[in-house]
């Protein structure tokens, strides 16, 4: 079976690092995996694609208002998916949902989409995205799938669009808690104290994922628990507001702008507290990484993320107020058995839940 992933660029995301992992599977299913990015830039995170066997395809797609362009360029997309003779096209971009929904039909090819996350709509657009569901769904028969709960119901209830809910996953193999003795060991290599309290975020920079709030409440940790630092995985649009914010609340030497990294369990194990402040999520993949981990989550109660408390307490949900994130930070620190069985009960639940091995399977029975 011959598959191509359509996404946007190919970045350091949720999607991406799902697929990458998730590559031997589908190799070992028989599956010939192809990735295809396109934005205008291929994306950073290509040759881990191209290094856990797929093919690695860019085509551009011009923007939506260039209708001629665009007509042309679904052209070339049918004549590529007929000679590459592909059998699933699976299309992660919501910009290129209806296109490729349509060219695979075109093309006599199978189509799913995958919702990612939970999007906003507008009155004036509302309309447009019910078109452009049923269309895809009705006429074109691209399969949809939800990664979660909290997008399932949004799917359901606002659009009455009915999805095969598949829980997104983690590497096991990557993700697993520290060892006795291994915490301490990575700080020691990151250049830490063993009694500095570390907080860490990590995702891309952008106003969804909001970092201004952990900088803002670090300012006001920082005058409970002056040995405190922040680590701060991920780049992003606003990574260079978020650098001048620190800055201008004079806490910059106590946050480390890491940029993306490939060795995420070792900042995670070596951190106290994982943090996750977006406005919105379809469900948190770095959050399921850290749970895995063991490293207790403070998170804001938004869709996708308040889907990790469902079946108890997995989390510390809070509402979305860095001045409550401060103060949850310091209490939660000092009560060490509540934090020792969060953990826990989060751990036990991503292994049960967001197992690679079983929802990888659900995504392959997709594409029968």
């Amino acid at each position: 079976m011959k598959i191509i992933h359509i996404l946007h660029s190919l970045k350091f995301s949720g999607a991406e690092i799902m697929y990458v992992d998730a590559a031997p599977f589908f190799q070992e299913k028989g599956c010939e995996l192809t990735v295809m990015a396109t934005a205008t830039e291929l994306g950073q995170y290509a040759p881990f694609f191209e290094r856990a066997g797929y093919k690695v395809m860019h085509h551009p797609m011009p923007p939506l208002k260039r209708y001629i362009q665009r007509i042309r360029y679904y052209n070339v997309i049918i004549k590529l998916l007929k000679k590459e003779q592909f059998d699933v096209v699976h299309i992660h971009s919501s910009a290129a949902r209806w296109g490729f929904a349509f060219c695979a039909w075109l093309a006599n090819i199978k189509s799913v989409y995958t919702f990612h996350a939970v999007f906003p709509t507008r009155v004036l657009t509302y309309p447009y995205h019910c078109l452009i569901r049923w269309s895809a769904k009705i006429i074109f028969k691209c399969r949809f799938q939800a990664i979660s709960d909290s997008v399932y119901d949004h799917e359901l209830k606002l659009y009455h669009n009915k999805t095969t809910k598949v829980y997104n996953w983690y590497g096991h193999t990557r993700f697993f808690p520290a060892a006795e003795g291994e915490k301490f060991a990575v700080r020691k290599e990151l250049g830490i104290s063993e009694k500095t309290l570390v907080l860490i975020s990590v995702g891309g920079c952008n106003d969804n994922k909001r970092h201004t709030d952990i900088i803002k409440a670090l300012s006001l940790i920082l005058e409970k628990i002056p040995d405190c630092l922040y680590l701060h995985l991920g780049k992003g649009c606003t990574e260079a507001d978020e650098i001048q914010l620190a800055k201008d609340l004079g806490v910059n030497d106590k946050v480390r702008f890491c940029g993306n990294q490939e060795e995420v369990r070792k900042y995670l194990i070596a951190s106290d507290i994982y943090l996750m402040t977006s406005c919105f999520e379809g469900i948190s993949i770095t959050t399921i990484e850290a749970m895995a981990c063991k490293t207790p989550a403070i998170l804001y109660d938004v869709p996708g993320l308040r889907d990790f408390n469902k079946s108890g307490k997995n989390s510390v949900l809070i509402a979305e107020d860095y001045r409550l994130l401060a103060d949850t930070v310091v209490e939660l620190i000092a009560d060490k058995k509540e934090m020792t069985e969060m953990s826990k009960s989060a751990q036990d639940l991503v292994n049960q839940l967001f197992n690679i091995q079983n929802n990888a399977e659900e995504i392959y029975e997709l594409y029968l």
